[in-house]
């Protein structure tokens, strides 16, 4: 019986260990690189994420599974998102295939058999194209809608971002914890004290809307510890405002988290 020495293979598991890509699988929050959202900050965040390699529950810099990317883009524009591609898919506005802006989030279900589920996301940049960190083959690259496998799969897209013509269209971006949830997860936060007054002149417009404003805007405003109310605006518009405040002081301090929170574009407003 012959007999092999262990140390080449030693050596082998040794140069495999060292010089393998190693990967933390825990959540990472990204640097903010930016205070305010917006597309030109995001298609800069896009564009130098091209060519990475996608790992699963990689959520950057250096590797991304789909949410992750998406996940490493708005956190670096200061925006809260959840983490995995499911949650991402309850939260912002939905808006029609033929509606789509740079930026929108598109939802697949890449399940054999198409069961319904949101098993893969990528952000549209334009012209029926779409970045997303697609497979561990191809890393994060550009597809298209027109393409058949991804066309019969798309499901469900989300605005984050304010509508491009908009005046202030809120979109809300963390995710909120149910009833039904149990313990509150990574993506939850606790509902915070009563922010505003109980009367004040001073209010933060967070964004303007026809007809009755949607009801995420308004369980999002009253989660995060503020009351609202709506006033008439312009050619039937009507603005939804964040408030009272006692001093216009205090509404200052508050107008930075309104625009993290709630839009970038928040103002405060006097009445």
């Amino acid at each position: 019986m012959k007999k092999y020495s262990i140390l080449p293979l030693l050596c082998i598991a040794l140069f495999v260990a060292g010089c393998g890509p190693r990967y933390d699988y825990t959540i990472h929050k990204p640097k903010v690189r930016y205070k305010h959202a917006d597309r030109t900050k995001l298609r800069k965040l896009l564009e130098a994420q091209l060519g990475k390699p996608y790992v699963w529950a990689e959520e950057g810099p250096d590797a991304f599974d789909c949410s992750g990317l998406v996940y490493y883009c708005y956190e670096s524009m200061n925006m809260k998102v959840p983490r995995v591609a499911r949650n991402q898919a309850k939260v912002g506005r939905t808006v029609p295939r033929d509606k789509l802006q740079y930026g929108d989030l598109l939802f697949f279900d890449t399940t054999p058999r198409r069961t319904g589920q949101i098993t893969h996301v990528g952000v549209y940049i334009g012209n029926g194209r779409f970045e997303h960190a697609a497979n561990e083959k191809e890393g994060v690259k550009i597809s298209s809608l027109s393409e058949p496998y991804y066309s019969k799969r798309l499901k469900l897209c989300k605005r984050y971002l304010p509508d491009e013509n908009a005046t202030g269209t809120f979109v809300p971006s963390v995710l909120l914890a149910t009833k039904d949830t149990g313990s509150c997860s990574k993506t939850c936060f606790q509902v915070p004290k009563k922010v505003t007054a109980a009367s004040g002149r001073y209010f933060i417009q967070v964004g303007s809307f026809r007809g009755k404003p949607d009801k995420a805007w308004l369980g999002h405003i009253t989660a995060m510890g503020y009351d609202y109310r709506s006033v008439p605006g312009v050619d039937g518009m009507k603005r939804l405002l964040v408030g009272p405040f006692a001093s216009r002081r205090d509404a200052e301090e508050v107008l930075p988290n309104a625009r993290r929170e709630f839009n970038p574009q928040a103002f405060i407003k006097e009445l």
